[in-house]
């Protein structure tokens, strides 16, 4: 199927036109009528173009997500070599990419691309956050502390764009303060806050958890290799604040002095974990997985329940867990899955999504699948090989929230 940038606006913003003047006008005054009005599924695809400017429109937003196709998509094409790691965060309302950064291309920017239109969904010009660090960038999350100021006015907001980066003894966790001021040219003002060493983590994935609070919360690091032969797991780091606005900013930590408070290993000898999925409404985390290779590969998504209690540092520094829900098998379709997205909406949310890179599609699940389960629905697009999606799921009528 070819698809047209320009018929596709066209087409996308005349429906959603429609769709968001009669729905939001009819259902806003009433709380009972919050139906769907946010379900946009963001897929990363890996496929560059080499040799000049890319003409691959790497990253697609499907809007709605939840409706009987997943072929409503708006295409965009973002200066990254190959879409990895993608997030959003409707506090900034902006969505962030890196590179799936093939070895040659050797792509050091992340890509910072703010909503032309919230309501719309439809994104503007994006702006680059370049460092030689960013190199095999695995996983990326939005880290916002609001502190009041004890003066009776607004909250002073900290706000800043993790990376976590996968460089075998240089793998590291970055932090970037103030990231949609910094894309482009600055002056010479330094692009990063913090390099933290992680050691001898392998980062997968990442994703913060609400920890103590959403104020405060927890950094959860996916990894298949933490140099302990103990299988894939996840680390915990707490004391975000502490370490990236209550100490000096300017600062290299080594992985001594920001160490996990907890490690979490998962039965089962669990390989090639992919991108971690946090529904804290539905109290789902989920994370992606597959072993063998090539025809005799099998796909999982591995599902905990609870994941606040989980993985909630306290006495032990180190546990094993097994997942309390596992879809695999020959209907599922899964055979290299790399990401997930689940639906947080506990009224309204019906799904989860997952993208394989062996068969190139994006297959979407009912919730309350179990096991061998087949898709409720699958797509390719173009031909295209997804690598990272996020699912930006909401009840709310508040735009900004």
């Amino acid at each position: 199927m070819k698809f047209s940038l320009h018929s596709c606006v066209i087409v996308l913003f005349v429906s959603l036109v429609g769709f968001v003047s009669c729905k939001k006008l009819d259902d806003e005054p009433d709380d009972s009528g919050r139906q769907t009005l946010i379900s946009r599924l963001y897929v990363s695809f890996q496929d560059y173009q080499d040799g000049g400017e890319s003409s691959i429109k790497n990253l697609m937003i499907v809007d709605p997500a939840d409706t009987t196709s997943l072929t409503n998509i708006y295409q965009y094409l973002s200066p990254s070599k190959g879409g990895g790691p993608v997030t959003f965060d409707p506090r900034v309302k902006a969505i962030f990419q890196a590179s799936a950064n093939d070895a040659v291309l050797q792509d050091t920017f992340l890509r910072v691309i703010p909503f032309q239109n919230d309501i719309y969904g439809i994104p503007g010009t994006s702006g680059n956050i370049g460092f030689t660090g960013f190199r095999n960038v695995r996983g990326l999350a939005y880290y916002l502390f609001s502190q009041s100021t004890g003066t009776g006015s607004a909250p002073a907001n900290s706000d800043f764009l993790l990376a976590a980066t996968n460089n075998g003894t240089n793998s590291s966790l970055y932090a970037i303060s103030r990231p949609t001021g910094k894309t482009g040219s600055r002056g010479g003002a330094k692009i990063i806050d913090k390099q933290i060493n992680l050691g001898a983590i392998r980062p997968t994935s990442m994703v913060l958890l609400r920890g103590n609070g959403s104020n405060e919360p927890y950094l959860l690091v996916g990894f298949n290799n933490d140099g302990s032969n103990k299988g894939a797991g996840f680390a915990v780091y707490t004391d975000l604040k502490q370490e990236l606005i209550d100490r000096p900013r300017d600062t290299i930590v080594n992985a001594e002095k920001f160490a996990p408070a907890l490690k979490v290993y998962i039965a089962g000898n669990k390989a090639n974990l992919g991108s971690i999925a946090y529904a804290p409404q539905r109290k789902l985390l989920a994370v992606t997985t597959f072993s063998g290779s090539g025809g005799s590969a099998v796909g999982e998504v591995l599902f905990f329940n609870d994941p606040d209690n989980v993985f909630k540092p306290g006495g032990a520094s180190e546990k094993e867990v097994t997942p309390d829900k596992i879809i695999s098998g020959g209907q599922t379709g899964l055979v290299q899955p790399q990401s997930v997205g689940i639906d947080d909406r506990v009224e309204e949310g019906k799904y989860f999504y997952v993208s394989d890179r062996s068969t190139k599609k994006i297959s979407r699940f009912l919730l309350t699948d179990q096991g061998d389960a087949k898709p409720d629905l699958t797509q390719i697009y173009n031909n295209l090989t997804p690598s990272y999606i996020f699912l930006d799921a909401r009840s709310a009528t508040n735009f900004g929230n």
